[in-house]
């Protein structure tokens, strides 16, 4: 052990800046970073990556031989295939975004022991993306007929899908901007306080779905995540370090955890409570356990003696928690024609569990879930008109402006710039006023296509089955020809897509 620390400590101690190239800040931060701090990792990337292509050999192993000759997809529950069909491509490209993040930190940060964490990082995130695509052919190759196709959208749409953009909207922030900044959006909130949720918490709930394959892929990246953890203890340790750097760290820290807290708590109750059969705990629970207890408990609490404290809006968020997911869903179910899966209608069952977990659920949410199974079968009438109309979107984070429930919604309409602007809430509008520039290119799904018709959106982004008639999303389970929509049914709605916020008088309240 004393030759490998002492291997360990001459290789950092070869770096260097080569003579012939001027020194370029190719990715400036205002934070000022200790030249020497604890490493990290400790690891010798030949050692590292021995490690790291053992795990993928069990991985890749498992699933191209025992899981894929049981026929394990079809075994998987349906309405849990829905969930991942948007889940992977998500949570992949948050994967892409990290890469590029920890590559900026390598260019930014001259700290030999900290660069050393992160190009093995960076080699993880590689790893995970490739990870992730691959489990995502998986279940497009294997899954049952019916199902396969819509896993082959979720990366094409991401751009162009109402939920999968504001998911690109929240992860982008792991490589726009000062690369500190960067680094709490990815290191210190999304991989310390959201990776647990996500993949340990969801890990558990595909077994009890039939699925065999995802807990595979899940834990093997989350055994890398522990190291970025540290990679994020150490890069926050270096910069609190230097009394200088501590009053943007907080403002960036508050800004980081509202970022990350606006998509990915909204978007798990939906893919976590809305997608299971049988369910056991609801995310609310595991949220107030990995994020209430430990991240804020264990994580953060232990460095408020260096001056970080825990983020400014982080009672907000658990306050709003309780509800927001449940009405981000309602916005999921009633533009279901928009996306490439099908989200199934919640059974008389589904409404108990509701209940016991969310008291109150059934009053405020129960009449639309009751509206949605009615409107299930083709010709039985429009689903976006479940909504007086549909809710404006946050210039910021994208989601709708309804949050944290329908007759309660915080949204704020404001002009700037001759536009019209919606925040779903106080502090992504402060978000905003900091830096405008930074949001006001990023158009909203409503502003990309607002006067399509409906029909029209579906035809140009590829929404329909091999026919070419039968719509890729359907608002149930069913495989009854008769249950089925087409494009025709669709045309009969004569549905525009339109931007809310060109009404005038659009302040969106609840007839």
């Amino acid at each position: 052990m004393p030759n490998l620390i002492e291997a360990h400590e001459r290789v950092k101690g070869f770096e260097w800046s080569p003579s012939y190239e001027a020194k370029r800040d190719r990715y400036p931060t205002r934070y000022k970073i200790p030249p020497k701090t604890k490493d990290p990792f400790r690891h010798l990337i030949r050692d590292y990556c021995s490690m790291e292509q053992e795990k993928d050999d069990r991985q890749y192993g498992a699933l191209e031989d025992v899981l894929a000759r049981s026929n394990a997809p079809a075994h998987v529950e349906r309405r849990w295939l829905q969930m991942l069909k948007i889940a992977i491509p998500t949570v992949n490209f948050g994967e892409y975004a990290a890469m590029k993040c920890v590559a900026q930190l390598i260019d930014t940060v001259e700290n030999a022991e900290l660069r050393q964490g992160y190009m093995a990082q960076m080699i993880d995130e590689v790893r995970h993306t490739n990870q992730q695509m691959y489990l995502n052919r998986y279940f497009a190759k294997h899954s049952p007929e019916g199902e396969c196709e819509g896993f082959a959208y979720g990366m094409k749409l991401k751009g162009t899908n109402l939920f999968g953009r504001a998911g690109r909207n929240a992860f982008e922030t792991f490589f726009v901007g000062d690369p500190i900044e960067c680094a709490l959006n990815l290191q210190v909130v999304a991989e310390t306080a959201y990776t647990n949720p996500f993949f340990v918490a969801m890990t558990e709930v595909a077994a009890m779905q039939g699925d065999e394959a995802t807990p595979s892929v899940f834990l093997s990246v989350q055994s890398d995540e522990s190291r970025h953890m540290a990679n994020g203890y150490s890069t926050l340790a270096a910069v609190v370090s230097n009394e200088d750097n501590l009053p943007q760290l907080q403002a960036d820290f508050d800004r980081a955890f509202w970022r990350q807290h606006a998509f990915i708590d909204p978007f798990m109750v939906g893919v976590y409570d809305y997608f299971q059969e049988g369910r056991s705990a609801s995310y609310l629970e595991k949220w107030k356990e990995w994020i209430g207890e430990d991240w804020v408990g264990s994580y953060i609490s232990r460095l408020e003696p260096f001056g970080l404290k825990a983020p400014r809006w982080l009672p907000l968020a658990e306050e709003r928690l309780y509800w927001s997911g449940h009405t981000a869903a309602m916005v999921g179910y009633a533009g279901w024609p928009l996306v490439y899966w099908h989200p199934p209608g919640l059974s008389d069952a589904d409404f108990e569990w509701f209940e016991e977990k969310y008291p109150g659920w059934y009053d405020h949410y129960g009449w639309f879930h009751e509206g949605y199974r009615e409107l299930s079968a083709p010709g039985s009438g429009n689903p976006f008109l479940l909504f007086s109309s549909m809710p404006p979107l946050c210039r910021v984070c994208q989601m709708p402006c309804i949050f944290p429930r329908l007759d309660i919604n915080t949204v704020r309409i404001r002009e700037h710039a001759g536009r019209r602007h919606a925040f779903c809430s106080e502090p992504c509008e402060f978000i905003f006023n900091e830096d405008p520039g930074r949001y006001l290119g990023y158009k909203t799904f409503w502003e990309l296509f607002d006067g399509w018709g409906l029909d029209e959106y579906i035809v140009k982004n590829g929404l329909l089955r091999a026919d070419g008639k039968t719509l890729l999303a359907q608002p149930h389970l069913s495989d009854d020809p008769k249950m089925l929509w087409t494009i025709d049914d669709i045309r009969a709605l004569d549905h525009e897509i339109r931007d809310p916020l060109k009404d005038a008088h659009c302040e969106y309240v609840v007839e």
